[in-house]
């Protein structure tokens, strides 16, 4: 009977993780049932889906979609699903809900955006990451801010040549 159950366990969580856009693995070994259920409201509330996953299963489903993630799963593991990059506002949630605490019983310990594993200490970095949004603006600043400083230069150009112009007239002797 349990491999009847973990058989549909196991289909259940690669069909998750086939839709899925990106996600989070948190380890949570010494969360109380209080915050755990804070944490699943703010998840919910944000559109993310979050699981307890067996480890042994989340490893295989992750397999199945050719992602090694076994070094993410250590301890008592679950999941937060989110569609495309938005797994960086889910640890972005995690941070801020565990910024109370000295020793904060979540700890993100990987995650896959855009079809790239992110483990070890750069799985803790991911709530820094820029968004797909933030990226864009960052490339149009950069590829803008040239051609404002040239427009700014012509613009300044002409404007001291006036400007000299006009000291030369107001030098000149009144006739």
């Amino acid at each position: 009977m349990p491999n009847l159950v973990n058989k549909a366990l196991m289909a259940e969580i690669q069909r998750e993780f086939q839709k899925m856009g990106s996600c989070l693995v948190v380890s949570f070994d010494k969360l109380n049932v209080s915050d755990a259920e804070a944490l699943r409201k703010k998840f919910r509330e944000q559109g993310f889906r979050y699981r307890v996953v067996k480890n042994r299963l989340a490893i295989k489903a992750f397999q199945e979609l050719r992602i090694d993630m076994s070094a993410a799963f250590t301890g008592k593991c679950g999941v937060v699903l989110a569609p495309e990059e938005r797994a960086i506002e889910a640890a972005k949630l995690v941070r801020e809900a565990m910024a109370k605490v000295k020793q904060p019983p979540v700890v993100v310990t990987g995650g896959v955006i855009e079809g790239q594993p992110i483990l070890g200490p750069a799985a803790a970095t991911i709530h820094s990451m820029p968004d797909r949004n933030t990226v864009r603006a960052q490339l149009v600043g950069a590829i803008v801010a040239p051609m404002r400083s040239l427009a700014s230069c012509v613009n300044n150009l002409g404007g001291g040549v006036a400007r000299a112009l006009q000291a030369h007239v107001d030098k000149q002797p009144a006739t």
